[in-house]
This record gives C-alpha cells, structure tokens and sequence, in this order.
C-alpha cells in the first residue's frame, strides 16, 4: 500500500466460493469487509500488530462457514488466507462510494448511524466504546481516551465521513470538536 501511495485500499478477496470486497485504512489499522452479493459484512481490526479475530456479527461467521462448505467456524483459515493474499492484492484507493457501500454491509449490531460526523467532548460509555471499536477501530478508541472525545455518528454519510477514516487525528487537529 506504501509503494502505491494508497492510504485507504480497496480490494476484492476471493474466499473459497465467496468474494469480498474490503477496505482497510492504514492509519487505523481496521479491516471493513463486505461479502459481494449478499447484505453482509463484518470488520476487524489490527491491534498491537495482530488482527482481532473476534466478528462480532453471527449471521457473518455463518457465511464464512458457508464460503468453505464447513460446518465450523475458523477464523485462522479465513485470516491466514487473507494475509497470504494480502502481498499479491491489487490495491487501489477508496472512493466516497464505495467505502460508503461497504460500511453499510459491513457492521453488525448498531443503528443506521454508522457514518463519522464529527468528535464531540465527552465521557465513552460502554456501547460507544464498541461501536468506535467495530467501525474505527482501537487506534481511534486510544486516541479518544487521551483527548477525551468520542465520535458522533450520523445515518448518512458526509464529505468527513472517508476522511476520517482516511486520516482521524488529521480530521481531529482541522476540525476539533466543531460540527
């Protein structure tokens, strides 16, 4: 991604009888992964250097299954194949569309606010925790404890929605807490 100057790489991921479609930030170090030709997705993020194995999403774990022709889930082969994919992938860089497209596949349990808005001062509960967590990822969940922010999300999309994802301490340090 380095090489190609790509900050938020799109690429497609053959698993066994499915395709994927998947964005991954660098800077946030998070997996958004969409299965091509059903309204199901999941993330996951890369935290101290490993991928966080846990999808928290069931119906998601299911298709995976389901893309082997096996009765059991295994994360490790689904995130083995990806990794030994990963040095061949044709990346190109995430459009507003696209990114947009698989966010909405891609998260499992929240409301339709799943778009970035802006960051707001505040304490984090609980369930903003997980929700920075699924569609940010732990970058952005330590950076908002040392800043003492939270995001807000909203049902549709705006122009800082990918940039956010693209770069979330740039979006920070431009904008602040301000809407």
């Amino acid at each position: 991604m380095a090489t190609q100057s790509v900050s938020i790489a799109f690429f497609c991921f053959k698993y066994h009888n499915c395709t994927l479609e998947i964005a991954y930030s660098r800077k946030q170090r998070k997996f958004i992964i969409a299965f091509v030709d059903h309204n199901l997705g999941f993330t996951c993020s890369v935290d101290n250097g490993f991928v966080c194995s846990y999808i928290n999403h069931k119906d998601a774990v299911k298709q995976l299954m389901r893309c082997r022709n096996h009765d059991k889930y295994d994360p490790k082969d689904f995130l083995e194949l990806l990794n030994d994919y990963l040095p061949e992938a044709n990346f190109c860089q995430v459009n507003d569309k696209r990114y947009n497209y698989i966010l909405s596949r891609a998260v499992s349990n929240f409301e339709d606010r799943i778009y970035f808005n802006h960051w707001r001062s505040s304490n984090m509960s609980d369930r903003q925790k997980e929700k920075t967590i699924e569609l940010m990822g732990y970058e952005v969940l330590y950076f908002c404890k040392e800043n003492h922010v939270i995001p807000v999300f909203f049902a549709h999309p705006t122009s800082r929605t990918l940039a956010a994802f693209e770069d979330y301490k740039a979006d920070y340090f431009v904008n602040g807490t301000k809407i």
